[in-house]
């Protein structure tokens, strides 16, 4: 094997559309005629102001969307994948046997033989795990060539509407890239690290600080009321359950760390990177972990759009890049927040606890 790279495509995104009368949009005022919370209250507390909901479509549908969008843009012909990693959370819903990688493939033309088939799991973090793998995989098996990798969640669906402390949080969304390993000497994917810190929780979280409890709880769906959007109703199921003191101590570490370590051994510090797109959970989060970037001497964009989509957990990431290299730094700028040739980091903190980034030059 020659000289090569891996590169890592932009990504293909799908987010579920705002639909008839914003039916799939969440935003705080609907909340707050759901819980006893405030725009306010939630926007001081995490910076969300809206999240989205997928209805109708599973993870695994929203995932095929996202998949045939990046596969549009980079002009690949699904037969050519060799591999797909699906990083996803449990979803009580969805299926476990076919794995929910084999339902993508069937449904976006891949090939039926000699394909491989994989679903992950490393809660918000699980993306980087995934491309982590894809990546590890292509520099050292020559059958392979092309890693399409997912991230894909349905969130508000294992959410609790009667608990202000976590559905003022959770979106739904999709992303894909395409890792490709090619002849040549150029930057792709520099370097991946990935981390984790077992989530022990304590006396009153015997089960950890982010996990699911099996439980009653509270649900939304449309109305069928014309003068109100969602109606709750109750369900007992698996729902997420967090404890937020916890889980806001190890983040923004977990955040500097994964940079601290993807830089680690290169050829690059802080003061090279162009942009770092964190995954988008919560606004203190990710302007605590900025602050610590700036004293190390960045300089450089932190892009996020959870404002706008909540988190979305594995698809976080994705769907914010993917935002980034069509958004202008300022209006009147011709360049966008993210263009070929930048080096980018992305970076991630979830249940486990984990945490993860990847050093890449942008395609």
């Amino acid at each position: 094997m020659g000289d090569f790279y891996i590169r890592l495509s932009a990504p293909g995104v799908y987010i579920p559309s705002r639909g008839e009368n914003d039916i799939n949009v969440i935003t705080n005022a609907d909340l707050e005629r759901i819980v006893n919370t405030s725009d306010e209250w939630i926007t001081t507390r995490t910076g969300i102001k809206e999240r989205r909901i997928s209805h109708d479509l599973g993870v695994h549908k929203i995932a095929v969307l996202a998949a045939k969008d990046v596969l549009e843009k980079i002009h690949l012909d699904p037969t050519e994948i060799d591999e797909i990693n699906f990083a996803t959370n449990r979803h009580y819903k969805e299926q476990e046997f076919r794995n929910l990688a084999a339902y993508v493939a069937i449904n976006i033309g891949a090939r039926t033989e000699n394909i491989a088939l994989e679903d992950s799991a490393a809660g918000c973090t699980g993306l980087i795990y995934a491309i982590r793998k894809a990546y590890n995989t292509l520099k050292v098996e020559e059958d392979k060539k092309n890693i399409l990798v997912i991230g894909a969640e349905n969130l508000p669906d294992m959410t609790d509407y009667s608990d202000r402390n976590t559905c003022i949080l959770f979106g739904a969304g999709a992303c894909a890239y395409l890792l490709k390993r090619v002849e040549g000497k150029k930057e792709g994917i520099i370097k991946c690290t990935v981390g984790g810190k077992p989530d022990k929780g304590d006396k009153d979280w015997p089960d950890g600080f982010l996990g699911l409890k099996y439980k009653n709880g509270l649900k939304i769906r449309p109305s069928k009321d014309p003068n109100k959007k969602f109606e709750t109703y109750p369900k007992k199921q698996n729902y997420l359950i967090m404890k937020g003191k916890e889980i806001m101590k190890f983040a923004p570490r977990a955040m500097m760390l994964a940079v601290h370590k993807v830089l680690e051994g290169t050829p690059y510090s802080i003061e090279n990177v162009n942009v770092i797109i964190p995954h988008g959970a919560n606004a203190r989060i990710t302007n605590n972990a900025e602050k610590d970037a700036r004293k190390k001497g960045f300089s450089g964009t932190v892009f996020t759009n959870l404002d706008k989509y909540g988190n979305t957990s594995t698809a976080s990431v994705g769907i914010a890049e993917a935002e980034a290299r069509e958004k202008r730094v300022t209006e009147t700028s011709e360049r966008k927040i993210i263009e070929p040739g930048d080096l980018v980091i992305d970076v991630a903190f979830g249940a486990g606890l984990t945490w993860g980034a990847i050093l890449k030059r942008a395609s």
